[in-house]
């Protein structure tokens, strides 16, 4: 079977977001990954609804918070196709997007599960002196546990050219 660079690609490179800074990175990284590698990219946000004890989480508030998310997604989406632009390469990343409530690292299982098309996780990393990341390192932690294809943690101060 012939094949060219301008053929759809049938793998993807999942790209885990909070829109921090680390994560807007790390998205960057992936995307000129996508290119190279010629896969699509699937860019997620995962979400926690507070728990309030015995009050339920009004579903207006869920809701909010899924419309934040999926505004956030398209505006790094929007984004990160500008920056996919700006490379030579012929082949062009399609860029979907998908958010969910949850555990990031339950989510991240079921994703690649479900989709059955994703080769790798690409994800922000934390700075190692910074005491606001623990949280942050146990989710890494628990999504290298349970994901099953090379994930790429990104350091929040690497620039990387290709």
């Amino acid at each position: 079977m012939k094949t060219t660079d301008k053929m759809k690609p049938t793998k993807s490179i999942l790209i885990l977001t909070d829109f921090s800074r680390s994560a807007k990175n790390a998205a960057e990284y992936g995307t000129h990954l996508a290119k190279q590698l010629n896969a699509n990219i699937l860019l997620f946000n995962s979400f926690l609804i507070p728990d309030l004890g015995f009050d339920s989480w009004p579903s207006a508030h869920h809701e909010s918070l899924l419309q934040q998310s999926k505004k956030s997604l398209e505006e790094e989406v929007a984004r990160l196709y500008d920056i996919s632009q700006h490379n030579n390469k012929i082949f062009e990343p399609k860029i979907d997007y998908l958010s969910s409530e949850g555990s990031i690292a339950e989510n991240v299982s079921a994703i690649i599960k479900d989709k059955q098309n994703i080769f790798m996780v690409v994800m922000g990393g934390c700075k190692a002196n910074d005491n606001d990341d623990i949280l942050f390192g146990v989710e890494i932690t628990e999504i290298l546990s349970k994901v099953k294809c090379p994930t790429v943690i990104v350091p929040e101060s690497e620039c990387f050219q290709f």
